[in-house]
């Protein structure tokens, strides 16, 4: 609304996930690793473990170089990622947490120092004084976790904050303590994760036998912990939440990629501890990747669950803040309020190229027409009337997006611009020789958008008995049944191909009854 406006082919949200994940990823590993180094270090001193010291001193170049160059880079490339992507939400981060901030990156200078430090001391400073450089490394770096946290959680969970806005009780909002000791177990395991892939490389028997199972050890207990602090995480969600894991398609699936890779990390993390001496650097990279896809499924869910918002209750993805932002977008229309339109395509009339500066200053912080979140695959099926009628309605879907405040004829421009990319008819798209894929599909492109048949809004109690007959009288009088029902205008193809799947979903042929008659009963 108020920024320009950064299109990428694939999706801005795509490239956001693979630099905030594998950055998020090592940044957790830089904090558990911390306290791995100085723990292990402390271990091998104290049983006169020269092997393990050993180990211990060249673990700690990696992880030197893995965190502070991969880590610090990547952090640098989230920044400009987000800010690109979504600026407002950076600027709302900026003003409410600039203290926040400015506290994390103390810490992280003293982190950076210490490792350093830490790395360039191991023949220069006395045994007590290097594990002390150590300690104040993790410290500084889980610090950095504590203070990072509160404003990640926050924009899943603001709690009090949107009355008040006040620094505190946005900070230490519902989800803050179950997220710290999530991300705390995370950093926890995944030191062990990395350090299993260096133990592998290890010549000597005893010694690689002893690290494998110390490190293994790291994992299982860490992978459990974190498996139940999940469950702790989950009970604070507000009510929103159970409707939000109801309405967004691809949650689910989700939910079981990280229920899936928690528990074959928990399986797999067995396999060194009891059979250390089968342990190699392909077993070790495998569970690495299992955990990557764990930590990923997290993030996601986390993020997904903030739909539609990037600040939940305050700042939608659009950039539009809930409140006098909403009603001046609604007074005025969305084209007053689009700083960064083409003037020339706005002033040239055509509907099409007026949708176009629509589409690009309101839908691409969320959609691509091909890639992420794509919209062709629907668009192809639906005319410019089925677009129109289904913008107002946004704020209804299943997926929970953002409410469309734009006026008569700038909902006509969109669905003009959209409607010529898409194709605009559903005439030919079905499977003929398919029928059930063909209904699916019907379904999936109209119904499908809104409700489920047994889940989130279902609809099959609801169609139990009607015929053939009474579904047809349904689909011609949607409208009627609610505001935010948009009228069935589809094709006669697709309309037949819907009346199956949902004459299949009824349970067959019943009594023709009206709709007026189904309701008083």
């Amino acid at each position: 609304m108020n920024f320009p406006v950064w299109e990428l082919e694939m999706g801005g949200g795509v490239l956001m996930a693979v630099v905030s994940v594998l950055h998020v990823f090592i940044a957790h590993f830089a904090i558990g690793g911390g306290l791995w180094l100085v723990v292990t270090e402390a271990k091998a001193r104290r049983d006169n473990d020269a092997g393990m010291l050993d180990f211990v001193k060249s673990h700690s170049r990696v992880f030197l170089l893995l965190t502070l160059v991969f880590g610090a880079v990547s952090g640098v490339g989230i920044w400009f990622t987000a800010a690109l992507i979504s600026p407002a939400t950076i600027t709302v981060l900026v003003r409410a947490y600039v203290w926040g901030w400015a506290m994390e990156w103390v810490f992280f200078v003293v982190e950076i120092a210490a490792a350093l430090v830490y790395w360039y001391g191991w023949d220069r400073l006395s045994a007590r004084a290097h594990l002390i450089t150590g300690w104040i490394y993790f410290v500084a770096a889980f610090m950095s976790l504590v203070v990072i946290n509160g404003i990640v959680a926050f924009m899943l969970t603001p709690g009090g904050w949107l009355e008040n806005q006040q620094f505190w009780t946005g900070f230490f909002n519902p989800t803050y303590w179950p997220s710290l000791a999530i991300r705390t177990c995370a950093a926890l395991a995944l030191a062990g994760l990395f350090t299993l892939l260096s133990a592998s490389f290890i010549k000597d028997g005893g010694l690689r036998d002893r690290l494998v199972r110390h490190n293994a050890g790291w994992v299982l207990v860490s992978v459990i912990l974190a498996t139940a602090c999940g469950y702790w995480y989950r009970a604070q969600f507000p009510g929103w939440s159970d409707a939000m894991l109801g309405a967004i398609p691809v949650l689910p699936t989700v939910g079981k990629l990280l229920r899936w890779s928690s528990a074959a990390l928990i399986v797999l993390s067995l396999w060194p501890l009891i059979f250390p001496r089968r342990w190699h650097a392909v077993s070790a990279t495998l569970l690495l990747a299992v955990a990557l896809g764990a930590f990923g499924a997290g993030e996601w869910a986390r993020e997904a669950g903030r739909k539609p918002y990037t600040i939940h209750g305050y700042l939608y993805s659009t950039g539009v803040r809930v409140g006098e932002q909403e009603e001046a977008l609604a007074a005025d229309g969305v084209l007053a309020h689009t700083k960064w339109a083409d003037p020339d395509a706005i002033a040239s009339g055509d509907p099409v190229r007026i949708g176009g500066e629509l589409y690009r200053n309101w839908c691409v912080q969320c959609h691509t027409m091909d890639g992420y979140n794509g919209l062709r695959p629907y668009l192809r099926h639906w005319d410019e009337t089925t677009i129109a009628g289904l913008l107002p309605r946004l704020g209804s879907m299943r997926a929970l997006m953002p409410p469309w405040y734009g006026n008569e004829s700038e909902t006509a421009a969109l669905a003009a611009y959209l409607a010529d990319v898409g194709g605009g008819s559903a005439a030919g798209r079905f499977p003929t020789d398919d029928p059930g894929a063909a209904g699916e599909l019907a379904w999936r492109i109209s119904c499908g958008l809104c409700h489920t048949l047994d889940g989130y809004r279902p609809l099959r109690e609801s169609l139990a008995g009607m015929s053939r007959d009474d579904l047809e009288e349904l689909l011609d009088t949607l409208e009627e049944y609610t505001e935010q029902m948009p009228p069935y205008t589809a094709g006669e193809t697709e309309r037949e191909h819907l009346l199956d799947h949902l004459e299949k979903a009824a349970g067959g042929g019943a009594e023709s009854t009206s709709p007026a008659e189904r309701s008083a009963r």
